[in-house]
């Protein structure tokens, strides 16, 4: 019997991990952004990746805004690593930033 112990991926299945938030509301998360459409999101995804985020899910599963847990650097803390996207969240979308937390989800798309 062969055990396989790294990791798993195949063209029809996604998953990921990250410290963030689930976004519901996408039109205003474009707007903040600036961007015209929610449903550009090549637009928005190149736009959070310029704030140092990284975007996540489609529209079945749900969608998610964050970090993902091996983009914490060298000289981070894991509290520094929260708190700069917590405060990244909170500048783009004020009162309306989500609460953050780890956030893992995998999904068929087959």
């Amino acid at each position: 019997m062969k055990i396989r112990t790294g990791f798993v991926s195949n063209s029809s299945s996604s998953s990921f991990c990250i410290y963030g938030a689930s976004i519901s509301d996408v039109e205003t998360l474009a707007k903040a952004l600036k961007i015209e459409s929610e449903d550009d999101w090549d637009a928005i995804k190149s736009s959070l990746e310029k704030l140092g985020l990284d975007w996540y899910g489609n529209s079945d599963y749900g969608r998610y805004i964050g970090r993902t847990w091996s983009s914490i650097k060298d000289d981070e803390t894991g509290a520094q690593f929260k708190k700069s996207v917590d405060d990244k969240l909170k500048d783009l979308l004020g009162e309306l930033a989500p609460r953050c937390g780890t956030c893992e989800e995998a999904w068929y798309d087959g």
